[in-house]
């Protein structure tokens, strides 16, 4: 396993993650993560790939790609999501074997028309067809879906087209039950995002916080024989003010890894 840091609770805390690409690559090596995976509004300048192969060479961070995401089942959105992933999946192919985590946002399976899930096939299929053109991995990054949602694209979607990149946390919002979930795909597994939470409520700021049992998890990774990329992305609870220090959960969440999962 990989152990990598995703940088969208930067963009929480107010920075400009263009402006500020050093400080939030110096502060992620800084917590001891070996590898980042970028959010998109890294990429807002016009120097981006000069400035973040500097930060590499600064950092020694290893690059896992980045991540995206838009409403599938909407083809009147259709040609804009494809547009937008054209330019940002060459973006992503001038790194080292990148991965692309993708969001499905939109209408639930339950209320789709026959023509909105042809859509979400085509959408999924297309979009994966042409991130391996480039060497780009894409990834189904779940987002809160409720199973049948998330069933229908892996019944739909060719595994050799489309592996799995669930947040475990997400899933749990959709009520899925995440070891379930591992175990019932874990040929498919190439990358899971993590974070912490109270059962039956919010996440916590910070990983080793709340009642996620990380020492069962690395029970259940070695079991599934999981090898992909172990993502801490942190995500502030709702309707809780941001006044803890970002480095400090940051690297709290690091040591928590460290000590029960073993990265």
């Amino acid at each position: 396993m990989r152990l990598g840091c995703h940088v969208y609770v930067f963009s929480e805390y107010g920075y400009d993650q263009a402006a500020r690409l050093d400080e939030v690559w110096d502060m992620v090596a800084a917590c001891g993560y070996p590898a980042i995976e970028l959010h998109s509004p890294m990429f807002d300048r016009p120097d981006w790939y000069d400035a973040m192969m500097a930060a590499q060479a600064r950092t020694g961070l290893q690059i896992i790609g980045g991540s995206n995401g838009g409403n599938l089942a909407d083809a009147g959105e259709w040609d804009a999501i494809r547009a937008k992933m054209d330019e940002y999946t060459q973006k992503l192919a001038r790194f080292d074997a990148p991965k692309c985590g993708f969001t499905a946002s939109g209408t639930r399976h339950a209320e789709r028309t026959d023509e909105q899930n042809a859509q979400v096939v085509r959408g999924w299929t297309e979009l994966a067809q042409m991130c391996q053109a480039r060497g780009v991995q894409l990834n189904y990054h779940t987002h809160g879906e409720p199973i049948a949602d998330v069933q229908f694209v892996i019944d739909h979607v060719p595994a050799e087209l489309l592996p799995l990149g669930p947040d475990l946390d997400w899933l749990r919002f959709g009520g899925i039950d995440p070891e379930s979930f591992l175990r019932a795909n874990a040929d498919r597994l190439v990358m899971m995002h993590v974070r912490d939470y109270e059962l039956g409520g919010s996440r916590t700021f910070a990983l080793g916080e709340g009642d996620a049992n990380y020492p069962h998890l690395k029970t259940v990774l070695a079991e599934i024989g999981f090898e992909g990329d172990f993502v801490v992305e942190l995500a502030t609870p709702p309707g809780v003010p941001r006044d803890r220090d970002l480095r400090e959960i940051l690297q709290t969440s690091r040591d928590h890894v460290r000590a029960t999962i073993g990265l």
